[in-house]
């Protein structure tokens, strides 16, 4: 396995950290029924569980006090990135991380590795939000914000 930069590690570990944040808000994930409330609290668990893991995998191999370094970098992204986000809808959110993502993936800046953790998370997060991404899969201001999102992340110098 080829050793990573430091910023590749963040790199790998941003869109994995933001949507852990956005899943840990309450409400963002309300069941269909409520009959199946358990069941969603389990697969939410699981989701979040997968994603933990994901963004902090790149920083497995890095001594305490490194790998400590990088995750506060990666805090203070997400605070930066994440700060006015209690004034826009969840599924909006959503669907913002999800083009932000693809975009990364469709460039190959970012690769999902079949059966890795962010994989898992991907396909076990797909059926939660399918209904929404359906509805809004053309939205126009949620590719604009993962474009904003990307121009803020590259003014760090990551994504490049």
């Amino acid at each position: 396995m080829p050793i990573l930069t430091d910023r590749q590690r963040i790199e790998l570990a941003v869109p994995a950290y933001l949507l852990y944040a956005l899943t840990g808000a309450p409400g963002v994930f309300v069941p269909a029924d409520p009959d199946l409330r358990a069941r969603a609290e389990a697969d939410i668990a699981e989701l979040r569980g997968n994603l933990r893991t994901a963004c902090l995998e790149p920083m497995a191999d890095l001594t305490p006090a490194k790998r400590q370094a990088l995750i506060r970098r990666l805090e203070r992204i997400k605070r930066q990135v994440t700060a006015d986000w209690h004034e826009r809808p969840a599924l909006g959110l959503m669907l913002m991380l999800w083009c932000f993502l693809k975009d990364l993936t469709d460039r190959e800046v970012l690769i999902l590795w079949e059966g890795s953790t962010m994989d898992r998370a991907m396909q076990k997060l797909m059926p939660m939000c399918a209904y929404g991404l359906q509805k809004q899969t053309a939205d126009a201001a949620a590719q604009e914000q993962a474009r904003a999102l990307l121009n803020h992340l590259q003014a760090e110098g990551l994504y490049r």
